[in-house]
């Protein structure tokens, strides 16, 4: 079931489209890949923690907990970087390389991502960051942020009723960069 946890427009209505939640802790962080690259679409997922974790972990415990299938590779004191995602019947193209991404939503609509600048087992998640992949870059090396599924969530006093509708009916996606 998916949920709605990290708010991208609060005037609007408008959060993550999370397909799932994976871990334990006071602390929450989400992975989006896109793949829209390779003709596919952009999916999110959450994953909550205690004291400190690393995007590493959180591609593991996905993988582990879900269809999604990170491929990483270990290049000792250079460190942990990602070779390719796999998702059901979606998959990158490694040729292309995935650039990494990183931002921490306001609530205003507007999401500034930076990029990333190392391999995954350093690179330290955040409460409330998003850890985003896109499986190719620019014409000039700059990273390419990915798309946010995003959906809809209705005002305060509807949103029990939302969340069991969301639960048993299938939904559009709408995909914000």
């Amino acid at each position: 079931m998916a949920c709605a946890d990290l708010i991208i427009d609060e005037a609007n209505g408008i959060a993550l489209d999370v397909l799932s939640m994976t871990g334990e802790g006071e602390n929450t962080s989400y992975l989006v890949v896109d793949f829209d690259a390779t003709g596919g679409d952009s999916y999110a997922f959450g994953y909550s923690w205690d004291d400190s974790s690393s995007v590493l972990d959180m591609l593991t415990a996905i993988s582990s907990s879900t269809e999604l299938v990170a491929l990483t590779t270990n290049y000792g004191e250079f460190g942990t970087f990602l070779d390719n995602f796999l998702f059901g019947d979606e998959a990158g193209d490694p040729q292309n390389y995935w650039a990494h991404s990183l931002a921490t939503p306001d609530g205003l609509g507007e999401v500034d991502w930076i990029a990333a600048s190392g391999g995954v087992d350093v690179t330290m998640l955040i409460d409330g960051g998003i850890s985003g992949w896109y499986n190719g870059f620019t014409e000039d090396y700059d990273v390419i942020p990915p798309s946010l599924p995003t959906i809809v969530v209705p005002a305060p006093a509807l949103a029990p009723m939302a969340m069991l509708l969301l639960a048993i009916t299938p939904r559009g996606r709408k995909r914000t960069r």
